[in-house]
């Protein structure tokens, strides 16, 4: 779960789902004189759309944080998570990949790349490195055999594929970081958006010129990006989202009731050049 807390005590929480949903907006939008627009596009994101997904079962009626009264965020260590993340994400990525290869392999990569501080493309912002179970680590071996293998097809006769594959999959991290930076990352304590970066940005398919993307706030839900790398301005997104009140009960039955009885929001924001 995508968990932002408030000073209130109450809970903003949006599921892997309704994540990927709002960084599907930024792909879909990506683009404009300076910055490439993305291509494959419906492979990208059909990719950004699902990247994250495979959890259903498990957000349905999730485990939950019991002494703060709702589920656990996606950073939180929780014991019982792990076959259950490697089980439903291997279902995804041939799920993904059954419609369309390279998106599959979009997504494969996504998931081996979390396992790796996102392959270090970024130095901003800085990743967390964690050791790996046994289980992980062999789960990260066999997707990225199998990436290989369907990276090796795809590529036969296209001199630039691998190039043009390097800079999709950026762009799918940098589509994921911006979503967590609206339901997550981008506030301080007072609920105030943060200056954030993420760098190296890649400008376009044909150059390797780099930029540093620069998101500043610009009132209670917007912010300014610099440089501007979308199609339109301002750029109004959304995503679903549920907001859980403090549960007074510490049991896990009372957190996963309020869970189920949280009213539904729709955050919006405004990203503007």
């Amino acid at each position: 779960m995508v968990v932002r807390e408030l000073k209130d005590g109450s809970v903003i929480v949006s599921t892997q789902e309704d994540h990927a949903e709002l960084a599907a907006q930024f792909a879909a939008h990506w683009g404009n004189e300076r910055f490439s627009r993305l291509r494959p596009y419906s492979t990208m994101i059909l990719a950004t759309l699902y990247h994250d997904s495979g959890y259903r079962e498990w957000e349905g009626n999730p485990p939950v944080h019991v002494e703060k009264g709702r589920p656990y965020a996606f950073r939180e260590d929780n014991p019982l998570f792990e076959p259950v993340e490697l089980k439903g994400y291997m279902k995804n990525v041939e799920w993904v990949g059954s419609r369309d290869p390279y998106a599959g392999l979009l997504v494969s990569m996504h998931r081996s790349g979390l396992w790796e501080n996102r392959y270090n493309v970024f130095t901003r912002p800085a990743g967390r490195v964690r050791e790996r179970s046994p289980a992980v680590l062999a789960a990260k071996k066999e997707l990225e055999s199998r990436q290989e293998q369907i990276r090796r097809g795809l590529a036969a006769g296209r001199a630039a594929f691998d190039d043009e594959l390097a800079y999709n999959y950026r762009a799918l991290q940098i589509f994921d970081l911006l979503s967590l930076y609206f339901c997550c990352d981008g506030r301080d304590a007072d609920g105030r958006f943060k200056e954030y970066a993420i760098a190296p940005v890649r400008v376009a398919y044909e150059t390797r010129e780099e930029v540093e993307l620069r998101l500043i706030p610009h009132g209670p839900d917007a912010v300014r990006v610099d440089p501007y790398p979308f199609d339109l301005s301002p750029l109004r997104v959304a995503a679903r989202a549920r907001l859980i009140l403090p549960v007074p009960e510490k049991t896990e039955e009372a957190a996963l009731e309020a869970y189920h009885k949280a009213p539904r929001r729709l955050l919006e924001f405004e990203v503007r050049s």
